[in-house]
């Protein structure tokens, strides 16, 4: 088999390739378990240092910068080529205009309770920032004492390093992708056809039989956008047998809304079995899972809606899938679905063609995060997602609002017990927005020796990405 496997970066000035190279290493060639230790280096004939891969222009990336990173075939037989979407690029140009307008509707806007810290924090610095403009702007007697006029000096050059580094280089992208105001619209269509164009060059290509999209940090609300517009291409489904998983997947997501909860192990499995019947039947959309790493999609209602109620109006409307997929009902049948068909008579088991919000009926979904405690520990923009975009029902009877989870949140950096505490043998990390793939940057107690089992973000993020499935 022949896999793809493309990576979005997050905010910031990224260099091309940088993303790509780091995650590759602690993906592929630091893993002993894909490729055998005893086969020679295809290289050099000789004992091998890790796996091998090769960087080769291609096409499909669009740009020079750009290459794509192909393995030789590991343990299963199966090759794997890695791309990067980059698309830093494309937000050069930011200026303070466009930071102030999304900073004054954070500020004016009551935070998700998981954040309100945050958000408090804010409203601090900002005041301060402020107050500190009114002294020095004040008309005063006399001239201030030498060391004061030296510590606003030194004060002013701070905000300004601050404004320019981290709000209008960092968050800058964030302002500009999330806020569809005039000024920003033209990037945000950029960004997304840029992404929608290269996915659909992979998949029209015919050379892979599966695509897996992970994305980091902001990237992960633009590979969302991405996968959304794409999948609306290629809700498609071939031949004309009967579907009995895409059935199976159904039946267990209306059971759910029965029961009021969801097996996500039993549900995750029955996707696979969905995206395996679907290819069958010659369907074209061949993205198997989407793996998000440190994803403001968390903070979902703040970020991409006007509230929480905004957020959930969207998914209704299937504006913003969710997963599980939202059904609809069918009048012939006297039930509801995630798909439809025009046939005049027909059962559940028929073929039916996915609405174009079906997305995660195919697609599995897993979100790696780091709990955040006192902002600088852990990773304040992510967080769990299954709640947000989980399917929300309502009980006939009750009238008791719930939602089905069917995202996978794994807590890592450090890893969390059952109880939602830090697991015995793990620590809390500083500052782990970055090291979603980090070999060095693991939170167990005791030191990893070189060749022993790695860190636990990095076991779980790969066996989210399944190469050797």
């Amino acid at each position: 088999m022949k896999q793809a496997i493309v990576i979005l970066h997050g905010m910031g000035e990224q260099i091309p390739m940088a993303t790509l190279n780091s995650f590759v290493n602690s993906v592929w060639t630091l893993d002993p378990k894909l490729v055998s230790v005893s086969k020679p280096d295809p290289n050099t004939g000789g004992t091998r240092a890790g796996n091998v891969s090769w960087a080769k222009p291609d096409p499909r990336n669009s740009s020079s910068e750009l290459r794509r990173i192909t393995t030789e075939q590991d343990k299963n037989g199966n090759y794997t080529d890695f791309y990067e979407y980059y698309w830093a690029h494309m937000m050069q140009g930011t200026t303070w205009e466009h930071v102030q307008t999304w900073l004054r509707d954070l500020l004016f806007r009551i935070p998700p309770k998981r954040v309100a810290h945050a958000w408090v924090l804010l409203w601090a610095v900002t005041l301060i920032i402020g107050g500190l403009t009114l002294w020095g702007l004040w008309p005063k007697a006399e001239a201030p004492a030498p060391w004061v006029a030296w510590l606003s000096a030194l004060g002013g050059m701070a905000v300004s390093a601050f404004v320019s580094t981290v709000l209008i280089k960092r968050f800058g992208d964030v302002a500009r992708y999330v806020k569809a105001l005039p000024p920003n619209v033209a990037k945000r269509h950029q960004i997304r056809q840029g992404g929608v164009d290269l996915l659909s060059r992979l998949i029209d290509s015919g050379d892979y039989e599966r695509l897996v999209v992970v994305a980091h940090s902001l990237g992960a609300i633009v590979a969302y956008d991405i996968l959304a517009q794409t999948y609306a291409r290629y809700n498609k489904i071939g031949g004309t047998g009967p579907q009995p998983e895409r059935d199976a997947l159904e039946q267990m997501i209306r059971e759910a809304i029965k029961s009021g909860g969801l097996d996500l192990d039993a549900f995750q499995d029955q996707q696979a079995r969905t995206f395996t019947e679907a290819r069958e039947q010659c369907a074209p959309w061949i993205v198997s899972d989407f793996v998000t790493l440190g994803a403001p999609l968390t903070h979902a209602e703040f970020l991409r809606a006007e509230s929480h109620e905004d957020l959930r109006a969207r998914q209704r409307d299937r504006l913003l899938p969710t997963c599980p997929p939202t059904l609809e009902y069918d009048g012939t049948t006297k039930t509801h679905h995630f798909s439809f068909s025009n046939e005049e008579q027909r059962q559940p088991i028929d073929r039916r063609t996915p609405h174009h919000a079906a997305l995660f009926a195919y697609t599995r979904w897993t979100n790696l995060y780091s709990e955040e405690k006192y902002i600088l520990t852990g990773d304040l923009v992510s967080g769990p997602v299954a709640e947000v975009f989980g399917l929300e029902f309502q009980d006939s009877e009750t009238d008791e609002k719930g939602v089905l989870k069917g995202i996978r949140d794994i807590a890592v950096l450090p890893k969390l017990d059952a109880a939602g505490n830090v697991d015995k043998d793990h620590r809390r990390s500083f500052i782990s927005h970055n090291n979603y793939w980090a070999m060095d940057k693991g939170t167990e107690k005791a030191p990893k020796p070189k060749k022993g089992p790695p860190p636990h973000h990095i076991e779980e993020l790969r066996n989210a990405l399944g190469i050797a499935e």
